[in-house]
């Protein structure tokens, strides 16, 4: 006979139930509950702390966190919401690309609890590199950002996540049993199955990451001051970038390329990304380093006489 704890996480950002996330604990009757509340609640905050770790994917301005709905003595429920915090682009204010990222930080919890449980016996772990490239696919699939480039999450800060919620496992006895609902999906968590994650992280950790990509950017703000950065618009989402392909600079500067709101440029775009030492995403930099061309928006339609 086990007693069961219920604890139920509802994403606001998400209409249930796949918004929900369900921590069911089976436990010993005749042990006392506060060891499992206990549990539950360092759990609880190993998810939250991996949700930090993982939105800067989608928008570092953003933070996460759980607050207490209801508590049910009867099963021992236990009721949190999930909240969006600090959404400053009007893009990321809309109610579907707040389904889009709750949707991502739940798939990105199954794919971690997933990693964690993989981890062979008496073998090395599994490569914290995987975990981080699934990771920024899935973000890259949520389409929250609008840009067709997403930072993967710092390796050394998802490491240290996922090593709280090692240590919760650890915590559980012979018999007990946790499983957790993400959305529409159940996962039983291997509870036997504890490892350290850090000892995936390599023991030089990058905290710069960079990426370059092709893409075509609509022009919002030309300046026309020395090296002042421009800013451009790719799909809903607005930012600023310096130009820093010198020939085609000095060559808009003498008059060579006319440019008027709504053109576009077709270039090469690096994304670089710096990390703190505790593995937070502190900056994002966007430059221009190559224009391949000018793309003219059409001249407005002239009305009918």
């Amino acid at each position: 006979m086990h007693d069961e704890l219920h604890i139920v996480v509802s994403k606001e950002v998400i209409v249930p139930p796949e918004g929900d996330i369900v921590l069911n604990i089976k436990f010993d009757p005749a042990d006392s509950p506060a060891r499992v509340f206990s549990i539950a609640g360092d759990l609880i905050q190993g998810l939250e702390d991996f949700d930090g770790a993982i939105i800067d994917s989608i928008d570092s301005k953003i933070k996460t966190s759980f607050i207490l709905e209801d508590v049910e003595k009867s099963s021992l429920r236990v009721v949190l919401h999930n909240v969006l915090k600090n959404i400053d682009d009007d893009a990321l204010k809309s109610l579907d690309i707040k389904k889009q990222i709750g949707t991502y930080l739940l798939k990105g919890k199954y794919i971690a609890l997933q990693w964690l449980d993989s981890a062979p016996d008496q073998s090395a772990p599994p490569r914290l590199e995987d975990l981080t490239e699934n990771l920024r696919r899935l973000a890259e699939e949520s389409d929250a950002r609008h840009l067709p480039d997403y930072p993967p999450p710092n390796p050394t800060r998802i490491a240290q996540s996922l090593e709280n919620i090692q240590r919760v496992k650890a915590r559980f006895k012979p018999g007990e049993e946790l499983t957790i609902t993400l959305g529409p999906d159940d996962y039983r968590v291997n509870t036997g199955r504890v490892w350290s994650p850090l000892e995936a992280v390599s023991d030089s950790p990058e905290q710069e990451l960079s990426n370059e990509v092709d893409l075509v950017l609509t022009i919002h703000t030309v300046p026309f001051i020395g090296k002042s950065k421009w800013r451009f618009k790719h799909g809903k989402r607005s930012f600023t970038a310096a130009i820093i392909d010198e020939t085609w600079l000095s060559e808009f500067h003498a008059g060579k390329h006319a440019l008027k709101p709504n053109d576009a440029l077709r270039v090469r775009a690096k994304f670089e990304y710096t990390y703190d030492e505790r593995g937070a995403l502190t900056d994002e930099e966007v430059s221009v380093i190559k224009v391949y061309g000018v793309i003219h928006s059409p001249p407005p339609q002239q009305p009918m006489l």
